[in-house]
């Protein structure tokens, strides 16, 4: 149901949706971007930390073996000493010689109370298979020693010996701490100035449409003139108003025409009506002979006449505009329709001292209905002998050319003005107004041809000139060939 702008809720609004959409797309983004970056930043700061665990690991065991007579827990002392301001864990794990290794001894400083940092023994056994290209790294949680997971390294050495070295995360936990706040304020605060403009954009791009509701409330059936200024736009809104415009010029050129059609029906049915109470009005003053009664019943009749072509002309223009062409499935010779509708017109054009030639060659078949076909042929040959004045000609041809199949009926008629040729096929459209009484037409004959031959998919082509004639050609898909068959 459609609800006029006012009444429209904010949050059903096509902008506000938009502007959502925009918003979780937008957050999706800094999301994605920001645990990249996080990502990032942790790795490094873990290369650097690892990094420092391998020179201290390298310093602890090159002073335990240059000079004689340290000990392992003299050397990870002083070590600790020069790294005081680290939180530092160093300890050695022997292991014996037999196979599988098992962990001896554990030597360490006081630092270190006794049980901590122990790992599993098939860590320091995985450990001692190790070289300097694939160094074992992880993270242990000891809270006896540290509130944060310690970052430790393994590393083999003659022995067999593992040397473990442990410095605490707090500081690299730290630094990522603070960038999720960072990053997470800036987020936080590019998405609220990125969702304002976002907002303020999808408003602005959506105005025209915000128009063409507001142009669409104004439009009404007495008025269709107003359109929506588009400003040249290329993008799809402009494409819309433009589409919206078209669809308004259609709908003002049919309500033009529907009107016109009224009014055209109203005055041709309101003139023989009126013929008709003028006769029988005139025929009641006073009493008359029985021959001007007859007479007054003629006119009556010819008037009533008249009426009823127009009905049934109006009649069939509706019933082909509810038919399709997928009705049309007949196969049908336009030579025989062609040769029947002379027949029924030979002897008119006789008493009106007019020649009809015909050129019908071969059967030559299309696709359609019969009456129809006939209907339009009969409406060319009316038309023909209505406007062609005595010792005229009318020449009917049914040929083919090519895929298509003619018929062209020529007359040497009265012709046709070219500035009415565009409108000879319009409802009602008679070229001379004046002459329609006399020759009988009320202007449907071709508009129901055009109707047939629309629906036939043929094309119609017209040529005249005035005072020497007119020539219908219409050209029709052959679509079945049944030429050949006997």
């Amino acid at each position: 149901m459609d609800l006029p702008l006012k009444k429209i809720k904010h949050f059903h609004s096509l902008s506000f949706k938009l502007t959502i959409w925009y918003i979780l797309i937008l957050a999706m983004i800094i999301t994605l971007s920001g645990f990249f970056l996080y990502q990032g930043y942790k790795d490094k700061l873990t290369d650097e930390l690892d990094k420092l665990l391998f020179e201290i690991a390298d310093e602890t065991y090159e002073a335990w073996r240059k000079k004689r007579g340290v000990s392992w827990q003299e050397a990870i002392q002083k070590i600790e000493t020069k790294y005081s301001s680290f939180p530092l864990y160093i300890q050695v794990v022997e292991l014996t010689e037999e196979k599988p290794l098992q962990i001896r001894n554990f030597i360490h400083s006081p630092r270190i109370p006794p049980g901590c940092l122990q790992l599993k023994p098939h860590l320091y056994r995985k450990a001692d298979k190790t070289d300097l290209n694939d160094l074992i790294h992880l993270e242990v949680d000891d809270k006896r020693l540290c509130s944060f997971p310690l970052r430790t390294l393994l590393i083999p050495v003659r022995g067999p010996r593992i040397l473990q070295v442990s410095l605490s995360t707090e500081e690299r936990n730290k630094a990522l701490n603070e960038l999720i706040l960072v990053m997470g304020g800036a987020g936080l605060l590019l998405l609220v100035l990125a969702s304002a403009g976002g907002s303020l954009i999808i408003s602005k791009a959506l105005h025209p449409v915000s128009k063409v509701i507001k142009t669409a409330k104004k439009i009404t059936a007495d008025d269709l003139s107003l359109r929506i200024e588009t400003k040249e736009r290329s993008d799809e809104i402009g494409a819309l108003v433009e589409t919206f415009n078209e669809m308004i010029a259609r709908l003002e050129r049919s309500v033009k025409k529907i009107k016109q059609f009224s009014g055209d029906v109203s005055h041709e049915l309101r003139t023989p009506l009126t013929i008709i109470r003028g006769e029988v009005e005139v025929s009641l003053r006073k009493d008359r002979k029985k021959e001007e009664y007859i007479q007054t019943m003629q006119s009556v009749l010819e008037e009533v006449g008249r009426m009823e072509r127009i009905i049934n002309d109006l009649l069939l223009l509706s019933r082909l505009e509810m038919m399709e062409s997928s009705q049309l499935q007949e196969n049908i010779d336009l030579s025989t329709i062609a040769s029947e509708a002379i027949s029924l017109r030979k002897e008119e054009a006789s008493k009106k001292g007019l020649i009809i030639e015909a050129d019908l060659p071969a059967p030559l078949f299309l696709t359609g209905h019969p009456e129809l076909l006939m209907r339009l042929v009969i409406n060319l040959l009316d038309n023909a002998l209505r406007y062609t004045p005595s010792g005229g000609k009318i020449a009917l041809e049914v040929k083919r050319e090519g895929n298509n199949i003619k018929l062209q009926i020529s007359d040497t008629g009265i012709g046709i003005p070219e500035k009415d040729l565009p409108f000879i096929f319009d409802r009602f459209y008679v070229v001379d107004p004046s002459r329609s009484k006399e020759t009988g037409g009320v202007g449907l004959g071709l508009a129901i041809v055009k109707w047939i031959a629309d629906l036939h998919q043929a094309q119609i082509q017209v040529e005249s000139k005035l005072n020497q004639g007119t020539t219908f050609i219409i050209s029709f898909p052959q679509q079945k060939n049944r030429n050949d068959e006997k």
